[in-house]
This record gives C-alpha cells, structure tokens and sequence, in this order.
C-alpha cells in the first residue's frame, strides 16, 4: 500500500554490497519503493541503499529520478511493448490485451500512484508522454502493419488514431478505473466487437455528380 514513510533498505534487497546489481534487480527495487512510499518519497538514496549500489553508479546511467522511474517502466511493460506475432491480427490483439491487462491487473496502485505525480511533476509527465506511451504505439502500430501485410486490413484504412486510443484505454479503465475484472471473454469482446471493426470501417464516399 502506498505510504508516507521514508525507506531505505529492507527487504527485497536484490544483492550484497559489492556484488553486481542488474538493471532487473535495480528496476524491482524503483518498483518496490513506488508502491510502497509512491513518487514524491522514492529518493535516489532509497533506491541505492536498498539496491546496495553507490549512487554515483545510479547517476552514471540516469540524470535523476524521473528518468530513473521512467527506465523501470518501459523495463516492466516490455511484454506490452513486444506483443507476439500470433499470424492474424485479431490474434495479435488479443494478445496485445491480454499483456495490457496482467500489467493493470498488477500495477493498479502504482498507476494511480503515477497519474497522480505526473500532475504536479512536469519532468515526470513530460517522460512518460515521450518514452512509455510512444512505446506501446510503436507496438500496436507493427500488429497492423503485419494486419496489412497479411491482407486482413486495407493498408491505409480504418480509424487508425481512434484504433490506438481505444486498445490500451478499454482494459484499463475497466481494471484500473472501475476495478472490474478483464477476462478473455471481455478482451474477445473488445477486439471482436470494437477494435477490428474500427480498423476496417471505410467512411462513405460522397456520390459523384
């Protein structure tokens, strides 16, 4: 549960002083902290001290702790990022989902937690807007450049920005927003009933005198 008390090590610690500390090990305990004391409270001097690592090792890889968090991030959403080439695109998107939802499912807190920080900590918003969200884009943008490749949407067709909108924003808002449960019924539903028709509706052409 995300509280207001100040942490530094503890447990969970990912390896004794002097040995080596992954970016896996690292990103666990930014992670960890997060949930625990939220934003504002996570330092780097926690994250050093529960990480066993020197802080001059944290600085020579991140400028400072928004880009820290932000590394954690796109470390934990990977499997959003790098959804499987399933050989259909419905397929794709329901995998796409189902990596969405066990991500929600799972950091529910700490997305509520990061909204909220992000309105008062502009580097925070301005990184995630430019690094984390990008990311998931670039991943759902190659499902349809494959969709295309394979014949099942038309190249250029389809609402495309509405498309990106929709995929993330349904399973989150039904986990995280509502706390309703997102099975592959309801994923099914959303890519059968909502996402693919979006990607092959064709507007009307206008009659030609």
């Amino acid at each position: 549960m995300l509280g207001g008390q100040q942490v530094g090590a503890g447990a969970g610690v990912p390896a004794a002083r002097g040995a080596r500390c992954s970016d896996s090990d690292l990103f666990a305990v930014v992670i960890d902290l997060l949930r625990e004391v939220g934003y504002d409270r996570t330092t780097i001097d926690a994250v050093a001290a529960r990480a066993h690592v020197s802080k001059a090792t944290i600085y020579r890889r991140w400028d400072g702790k928004a880009e820290l968090v932000v590394a954690a991030l796109r470390d934990r959403h990977v499997g959003v990022h790098n959804p499987p080439d399933t050989g259909s695109l419905r397929g794709d998107l329901i995998e796409l989902l189902r990596a969405t939802a066990a991500i929600c499912r799972a950091d529910s807190d700490l997305m509520q937690a990061l909204t909220f920080a992000m309105r008062t900590n502009p580097e925070l918003e301005r990184l995630v807007r430019h690094q984390v969200l990008p990311a998931g884009r670039v991943a759902s943008t190659a499902i349809l450049v494959r969709a295309a490749a394979r014949g099942e949407i038309p190249p250029e067709a389809g609402e495309r920005e509405l498309f990106h909108d929709l995929a993330p924003a349904l399973t989150m808002s039904r986990i995280v927003a509502h706390g309703l449960p997102a099975d592959d019924a309801f994923l099914t539903k959303v890519v059968d009933q909502v996402l693919i028709p979006v990607l092959r509706y064709q507007p009307e052409r206008p009659a030609q005198p």
